[in-house]
C-alpha cells in the first residue's frame, strides 16, 4: 500500500499516548510508549513505509504516561531515532529524570555531526524560521515556561505535510494555552486530525469554542483498553457530537488515518478482541477544500 500521508494512534495496555505520522518518507513517533503487544507492533509499523529505524521522536510530556523508562530503552536500542524533541521543563519524578539523564547520554553516544537531541525551549522556538500557510513543514507552538501545573508545559506540534495535518497538544489544560492557539492563523484554518489534549480529560481547554473555531475533520483519543479514567469525557463527547466531528478512541484498539488518493483520508479502528467493525470514516483534507 502506497501511503501518501498516514496517522497511527496505538492502544497500550496501560494508560498513556503512542502515536505515529508518516509523511515523505520521514516517519514520526510521537510519545516514547510501546504499544499493547509490544516493540514488534512499532516495528512493523516502520518497516511497512520500507524504514528500520525513527526520524524524529517527539515526547509532549515527562509524565511516564507519555515516556517510560522501560520503553524508552527498547526505542533507543532497536529504533534509533535520528532526533528526539523533549520538553524544557525539569522532569519532577524519578522516572522522569532518569528518562532524560538517558536520552541525553544517547545524543553523547551517538552524535556525529549534529546533536541528536533537541530541547524545546522558548528560545528554540522563538528562533525557528516563519512558517508558511499550507507548507508541510511542522510548527512547533508555545505552551508555558513557567507553571506549576507541568502539563501546560507540554510540547504543541503541528504535524503538516501535502496531506492531512494532526495537532499534538500533549497534556495541555490551561485556557490561556487555548486562547493563544485560536489566535494562529494555521491552528484555525489547517488542523484535520485533533489529538484531544489530556487524553479527552474535561479541564477546561477543550471548549465549544475551540471547537467551532479550528473545525476538526476526526478527533482522536488515546485510552487504554482498561479506560479506567472515563476518556474522553461525556462532556468532551458531548461537545464533539453537537459539532458533527467524528470521534475515534483507541480503548477498542489502533487507529489507522491514511491517504493513498491525494483528496481522500481513511480513518480506521482496528477492533481487538473479536468487537464489531466500526464503519471506515472518510474525509478531505483542509488543504483541498
Amino acid at each position: 500500500m502506497d501511503f501518501h500521508t498516514k496517522f497511527r494512534a496505538f492502544q497500550l495496555e496501560t494508560d498513556g499516548s503512542l502515536f505515529s505520522y508518516y509523511k515523505e518518507n520521514a516517519y514520526y513517533l510521537i510519545e516514547a510508549r510501546l504499544p499493547k503487544k509490544g516493540l514488534s507492533i512499532l516495528i512493523e509499523d516502520i518497516k511497512l513505509h520500507g524504514k528500520e529505524t525513527i526520524d524524529v521522536l517527539h515526547i509532549t510530556s515527562w509524565d511516564t504516561d507519555h515516556c517510560s523508562y522501560n520503553d524508552l530503552i527498547q526505542i533507543l536500542n532497536n529504533l534509533r531515532p535520528n532526533l528526539i524533541e523533549v520538553p524544557s521543563y525539569e522532569p519532577e519524578t524519578d522516572s522522569g529524570r532518569l528518562c532524560k539523564k538517558t536520552i541525553l547520554g544517547y545524543d553523547d553516544i551517538h552524535q556525529k555531526y549534529k546533536p541528536n537531541v533537541q530541547i524545546i525551549s522558548k528560545g528554540y522556538i522563538d528562533q525557528l524560521p516563519t512558517a508558511e500557510a499550507l507548507g508541510t513543514n511542522n510548527v512547533i507552538y508555545h505552551s508555558t515556561y513557567e507553571n506549576d501545573n507541568k502539563n501546560n508545559m507540554s510540547l504543541i506540534k503541528l504535524f503538516r505535510s501535502n496531506g492531512f495535518n494532526v495537532l499534538s497538544l500533549g497534556d495541555c489544560e490551561s485556557q490561556e494555552i487555548a486562547n493563544y492557539l485560536l489566535r494562529v492563523n494555521f491552528i484555525t484554518t489547517e488542523v484535520d486530525v485533533l489529538i484531544l489534549p489530556h487524553h479527552g480529560a474535561d479541564n477546561g481547554f477543550l471548549t465549544g469554542t475551540f471547537l467551532d473555531i479550528v473545525k476538526p475533520k476526526l478527533a482522536v483519543c488515546s485510552s487504554n483498553h482498561g479506560n479506567e479514567y472515563d476518556h474522553p469525557r461525556l462532556n468532551i463527547r458531548n461537545l464533539l457530537s453537537a459539532r458533527n466531528i467524528p470521534l475515534m478512541t483507541t480503548k477498542r484498539g489502533d487507529i489507522i488515518v491514511f491517504q493513498e488518493k491525494r483528496e481522500e483520508v481513511a480513518a480506521i479502528n482496528l477492533i481487538s478482541n473479536n468487537e464489531e467493525q466500526e464503519p471506515t470514516k472518510f474525509f478531505t483534507p483542509k488543504r483541498f477544500t
